[in-house]
């Protein structure tokens, strides 16, 4: 292509920047990076946060042209994206795993559809890498709350996981994007803050989704850009297997309290809490995971009412009012799942 036709056409399409965290694994993140190579969207660029490596992994950063960042200290999932998003200067902003892979398409499809529909987050469907006919369990075709804050996804309810027949290839508006891969504009990121630090990992990107609602913003999946996520990948480089469900459990109470209003958080809390030591009682292992993260939070009960207080003076949306966008179960999904044996998303959609 002529250097003028392609610094013309530079202009005109919106500056992004793909964001990458990673510890270690010089093979996933060879593969990833290959992949990104292949992306069919001039206007972007690849930064990367080698967060506390201790293999080889540079190496294979310098055989491609990205930008590079270091840091000696973990800074988790949430701390690393953030020093990404100050580091970095563009139009929109992609958080992406590093145990992905992506189609030639992807970006410029998630870039389109957010120009033309106005959103603020998208993102794409996401297969499983290794078994690519199903959805992932991170994402899938898009993420939703019930009324008690548990998450689930389109093409995932609990560890159900479906088949991708083209059942959900619509664009359909959802409550929050997940991490494994979301593009977002900075502008909204601006507006509702980065991500809480305090999670670490897991359900960051539920808790800044939720603020992207409450003040107003739009979140969509689009099923016509398309990746594939190995999953976990993060969690076992780093020997995390023991605190993961700890974070689980204590991050999305966390967000609960810090993003529904003070009526509906009394209104709920109490059943919410009662379903917590319910899964701990059907689920044994579940036991000290459930009673670590609800003692955490009693703990940190005042800096929880500050954040509370915070996310709040964002609001410009009811819950009831997000309840109307279908974005938001009106039911319990663990009984429409355990008890009434819904098992995909198509069985429960008419309870939004």
């Amino acid at each position: 292509m002529p250097k003028k036709i392609k610094q013309k056409n530079l202009k005109k399409m919106p500056k992004v920047s793909v964001n990458i965290i990673h510890v270690n694994g010089e093979e996933i993140l060879d593969n990833c990076l290959k992949s990104l190579m292949q992306t069919k969207y001039l206007n972007f660029q690849i930064a990367i946060l080698l967060n506390n490596t201790t293999d080889n992994s540079e190496k294979i950063v310098r055989k491609y042209k990205v930008k590079l960042f270091k840091s000696k200290k973990n800074l988790g999932f949430a701390g690393g994206h953030n020093y990404l998003v100050k580091k970095t200067n563009s139009d929109y902003v992609v958080v992406l795993n590093n145990d992905t892979e992506v189609e030639k398409d992807w970006l410029k499809e998630l870039v389109n559809f957010a120009e033309k529909n106005n959103a603020d987050v998208c993102q794409p469907k996401t297969l499983n890498l290794k078994t690519k006919e199903y959805f992932d369990h991170a994402g899938a075709a898009g993420g939703f709350i019930d009324k008690y804050g548990y998450t689930f996804c389109r093409g995932r309810l609990f560890d159900k996981i479906e088949k991708d027949k083209g059942q959900y290839n619509e664009s359909r508006r959802i409550f929050w994007a997940c991490g494994s891969c979301f593009i977002a504009k900075r502008e909204i990121i601006k507006k509702v803050g980065l991500f809480d630090e305090d999670f670490f990992m897991y359900s960051e990107e539920m808790d800044f989704c939720w603020r992207v609602n409450l003040a107003g913003g739009k979140i969509f999946c689009v099923p016509s850009s398309k990746i594939y996520h190995l999953g976990y990948y993060s969690v076992k480089t780093l020997k995390m297997n023991s605190k993961k469900d700890y974070l689980i459990h204590r991050n999305v109470l966390l967000s609960f309290l810090k993003n529904y209003s003070g009526e509906s958080i009394n209104k709920l809390i109490v059943k919410r809490i009662l379903m917590e030591i319910a899964s701990a009682i059907a689920f044994p292992k579940r036991v000290l995971p459930v009673t670590k993260s609800i003692a955490w939070i009693w703990k940190h009960m005042k800096e929880i009412k500050e954040k509370h207080k915070e996310v709040q003076s964002l609001r410009k949306i009811s819950d009831k009012e997000l309840q109307k966008e279908k974005i938001i179960l009106k039911k319990s999904i663990a009984y429409q799942f355990f008890i009434k044996n819904k098992k995909t998303f198509k069985e429960i959609e008419r309870y939004f």
